[in-house]
This record gives C-alpha cells, structure tokens and sequence, in this order.
C-alpha cells in the first residue's frame, strides 16, 4: 500500500488543469501524459449512443499494487450517465481483482473493460460501451473521469471533455435591401353587360357589388398615407360562343367602359389608367376542362390546346363533335370567362424598426424582407416571435430564395430535418443555402 500511495502522489503531483476538448479533439492524455487516447468516436441512432476509444498504455509504467479507473460519461447540463469502466491494473492488482476481492470494493459496471498494464510492453487498450439515450436530446459532451486512487468512486480525481456533441446551428441569413418597394394587387370582378352590348349598367344584375368592390380596393390604397398607387390596369375577357372579331370588340370596349366607370369613381388622374383585353379566355376553358370529370375530357382539352387551329374552328369543333359536353360549358363556365381582371401597381415608403412592428401585425405585404428581418432582430433567434416574423417573410414571398432559406433554418436549428426540406427546395444555390443543405444532411444521419 505504501508503494501504491506514493505512486500516487507522484501522478497527482505532476498533473497540470485538464483541458476541454472539442468535437475535433484527436488525442487526449491521461495520467500525467502517460496514457494517450485516441480514435475517440461517438455516435447516437435508435436512441443509444455508442463510445469507442483507444487508449495507449505504452509510456505508463504502473507499479503493481497500482489501480486507475477511467469512467467514461455522458453529459448534458442537468445530469451525468455513467458507462461501463475502464480499470487497469498493477500486476498484484489485477491478481486481486482476479481472486475477486477488487470487484466487490469497487462495484464496477458488468460490462467494465478490466486490464493488467504489462510494464515495458507496447500494449492499447481499445474500448467500446453502448448505453441508451433518446434521440430527443441533442446536445451532450463525452466526459472522462480520472480515479488515480483507485477508490471506485467519481468524488474528486480529474474531469476531461473527450467530445461534445452539438445540434448543428444555422445563421439566418439578411435579405438584400429593397431600394423601392413596388408591390401588386391582382383581383377579378365579373361585370355584367347587357348581351352584345358594350354600355355599363351600374344597377345591373351582379353590378353593384361588383363594382362597389372595384372602387373599395382602389380607394383603401389611394387613403394609405403608407402608399402611393402608380397604375391601374383593367383587363377585359369575352368567352368563346361567338365569332373571335366580335368577342375582341366586346372585350376591348367593355374594358374601356369599365375603366371610365372606375376612373370617375376613385377620382384619380388618367394617366395612371391602361387599358387591355383578351377576346377569348381560352386559358381560364382549358383550365376548367382540366380540372373536371367531363365523359370526353381529353379529346376536348386536345382540340381546346391545338394552336393549328383558328379559335372559331376550335369552338365549331367541340360544339360539333361533343354537343352535350359543349352544352354543359356553355351553360356553367362561359359565364365565368367574361371577366374584367384589375391589377394595381403601388409604391410603399420605407419604414424603421418600430413603424415595422406595428405594419407586420395588420399588413405585412407592406414590409420588405429586409424590413421584417430587422423586426425579427428584436426578439430572440428562435423564439416564438422571432419565428412567427420569419413564417410571414416566407408567406409573403413565398418564391424569394431568402425567405424560404431563413424558413428551412427555422426548422434546421429546431432539428426537424423534414420540415425544413421543402423550403430548402426554393433556397437556392448561393453559399448559405449549400451549408444549410449539408446540416441537413447531418440531422437526417445523425453524423455531426
């Protein structure tokens, strides 16, 4: 015991402050440097986690009434999990444990790597554990305890950090500055007119609704002091019954009827209004005839696409072949493919940071992304409102790269690797979205 004693101090004596070892760590020295350790892996699917290290027992010349105790654990903030022990021992040591007088002192782990340290001899120690732990927790560092006494327990002796595992974290990415903000607004109105007639009838039928809808549109953004409506675009529709130079006059002077209506009403200069018009709405048919369960629905949808054809000869042809199916077009979808479509162009000024957070609650289409981030900025990154200001940038600009990069790292930094997928589909190639696409990977495999 005497020898064991002294050996000890001399270990304790020579031992500097241990060190903590990142994740890329690849060798860590144990018992005054003696005992190097390396090839450390660490691994966590199906909600075990598996160790396996070796160490090189080479250097270590361990007197024979010797014991060392490593204790590999894994850690996180709120508590340790012990795995199996790692015991080398002096020759009489081992013969001890052996003869079993050292196992029921130190109450080691069954599955504990018990060896003799052959004094002189190259000699490595490879070792391997696997304990359970749920995938759920995502952050935790492999720690090493020390026990130079042999006491068998975890008060005092060394702490290592062998590894610490990390959930891969994403920076958000700042959208590029807006300089103007020009914005769109597209709605449809469906006019009534008397037939072959080109005059508007504000009492008419459907009318007043409609056209009280038009105006109201118009009317909430030209009083936005946050706006300024730069065009006015009324586009008129006829659908296919009649002769194609006919529907294309009453398409064009119905839509010059409305705008005059429109322009009267809403009390804005002329030069902001333009004019247009499709004669037939051949796009708006097609669509219908693909989305129904017509008898002779790809037949018609075949002579409704052939371009070879002029659209009156297309129209005589589905109306000859199919009479029944063209009836029921005639009757139910015509009616629709007489439309006015208006489309609003509008500038939005710019905004600081506290104008923006009050715009976001009741008209985000009025903010830039830009806008929005700097919002965002105020909360915590990933907290419940930081995310919400980051699900409406994507709402808003469901096609922009950035947004749907900036909602995929929502998801990424969450460690949902499957919701994040669809918006890193739309994220681009840029440097940022290949990173985001490789910590995906890592989540998806559990290598990280």
């Amino acid at each position: 015991m005497k020898d064991f004693k002294k050996y000890t101090l001399l270990y304790i004596a020579a031992l500097v402050a241990p060190a903590s070892f990142a994740q890329d760590c690849h060798q860590v020295k144990l018992a005054a440097n003696k005992i190097q350790v390396s090839n450390v892996q660490m691994s966590h699917h199906d909600n075990y986690v598996t160790v396996a290290m070796d160490l090189n027992l080479d250097s270590l010349n361990l007197p024979s009434n010797s014991q060392l105790i490593y204790t590999p654990m894994i850690k996180t903030v709120q508590w340790k999990l012990k795995m199996p022990e790692i015991v080398i021992n002096g020759r009489r040591q081992q013969i001890m444990y052996e003869r079993g007088v050292g196992r029921k002192r130190l109450n080691l782990s069954p599955k504990a790597l018990v060896v003799r340290r052959n004094n002189k001899k190259p000699q490595t120690v490879s070792y391997q554990a696997t304990i359970p732990l749920s995938e759920q927790i995502k952050n935790f560092d492999l720690n090493m305890h020390e026990d130079l006494c042999g006491c068998g327990d975890l008060e005092g002796g060394n702490d290592f950090t062998m590894r610490s595992r990390r959930q891969p974290q994403v920076a958000f990415v700042k959208p590029a500055v807006e300089a103007v903000k020009v914005r769109h607004l597209d709605k449809r109105a469906y006019i009534d007119f008397p037939v072959d007639r080109i005059e508007l009838h504000a009492d008419y039928r459907r009318n007043p609704a409609q056209l009280d809808s038009i105006v109201r549109t118009i009317n909430a953004l030209k009083d936005d002091k946050n706006l300024e409506v730069s065009s006015i675009n009324i586009h008129g529709y006829a659908s296919p019954e009649s002769p194609y130079s006919h529907n294309d006059y009453l398409a064009k002077n119905r839509a010059k009827t409305l705008t005059e209506y429109v322009r009267r009403m809403v009390n804005l200069p002329n030069s902001l209004f333009t004019v247009s018009s499709t004669a037939e709405d051949w796009d708006g048919l097609r669509k219908y005839i693909q989305e129904s369960n017509l008898e002779h629905k790809s037949e018609i949808l075949a002579i409704a696409n052939d371009e070879s054809l002029a659209p009156d000869a297309r129209e005589w042809k589905i109306k000859k072949q199919y009479p029944s199916e063209y009836r029921f077009m005639l009757d139910t979808w015509y009616p629709a493919l007489r439309h006015s479509d208006y489309h609003i162009t509008y500038k939005v000024k710019p905004f600081n940071v506290e104008e923006a957070k009050e715009i976001i609650k009741s008209k985000p289409q009025q903010l830039s992304q830009e806008e929005m981030f700097m919002v965002a900025q105020t909360y915590e990154p990933g907290s419940k409102d930081f995310n919400e200001v980051m699900e409406t940038a994507v709402r808003m600009f469901p096609d922009n790269e950035t947004a749907n990069l900036n909602a995929a790292i929502i998801r990424l930094n969450a460690g949902d690797a499957d919701a994040a997928k669809p918006y890193l589909d739309k994220a681009g190639e840029s440097a940022e979205a290949k990173n985001a696409r490789k910590v995906y990977e890592q989540l998806k495999t559990g290598n990280w």
